[in-house]
């Protein structure tokens, strides 16, 4: 008896899970025959150093914790393309010095860390981040195309989330196109970005899922005995 009740209910689960992949939608992907992918790097386990100080500072930026940050930023530590002035300037610059945990430095730099990222000499002593900065085809142009950083991102009709799905898109480079005159925009309570992808498919995706090669990126240098923040900046 138990045997035959087990089995009911063997087929039973078997029948539900049936049925739940029937109800899930499938979208194509549109990356098409051109699609350019950039799947995510992380080297970061080629230094085990490196690899746990990046955990701890990690944890650091997740607590706001602004002294473990300030002992591990570099007094010539390049934060803008113009005039640099130390650690001092980098904290005005964010905003650290009057009221750091309303400061928008602790997310823009945890999304940065949470993208992987690549050993930028030989001796494994520079690691810049995220992969997206480090890995980007140099025959793309930087300011015209985006990444995205995720697979099965839905790529829909109008920006917004009730609007037609057109399909999916897995690691793929895309177009960055105007939407309003503006690259990124806010609809619904949500900011969108639109899009083509390599094979002429026009739509629009949550910027959330999309990184610009020209974003925030940052290296951490290690001259002993520690790992110190030495760039962190955006645009060119």
């Amino acid at each position: 008896m138990r045997l035959l009740v087990r089995l009911g209910l063997v087929i039973l689960l078997l029948a539900l899970a049936a049925a739940v992949y029937q109800l899930t939608p499938s979208y194509p992907d549109l990356g098409g025959e051109e699609d350019v992918k950039l799947y995510p790097i992380d080297q970061a386990e080629q230094n085990q150093d490196l690899l746990e100080f990046r955990k701890r500072f990690i944890d650091a930026v997740k607590a706001k914790d602004l002294d473990f940050v300030l002992e591990h930023i570099d007094d010539t530590i390049k934060y803008t393309f113009g005039l640099n002035e130390g650690t001092a300037g980098f904290l005005r610059e964010w905003e650290l010095d009057q009221n750091p945990d309303q400061s928008r430095f602790w997310d823009e730099i945890l999304e940065v860390l949470m993208l992987g990222g690549e050993f930028t000499n030989p001796e494994k002593t520079l690691f810049t981040a995220p992969y997206v900065f480090t890995s980007f085809p140099e025959d793309l142009d930087a300011f015209q195309h985006v990444a995205v950083i995720e697979r099965e991102v839905k790529v829909y009709r109008e920006p917004n989330r009730d609007a037609d799905v057109l399909g999916v898109l897995n690691y793929s480079i895309v177009r960055n196109l105007t939407h309003n005159d503006r690259y990124v925009f806010e609809s619904n309570g949500q900011l969108w970005r639109k899009i083509e992808t390599f094979s002429s498919q026009i739509g629009y995706v949550p910027d959330q899922y999309l990184r610009s090669p020209v974003d925030y990126r940052l290296s951490f240098y290690n001259q002993g005995p520690k790992w110190q923040l030495i760039f962190f900046v955006a645009g060119d």
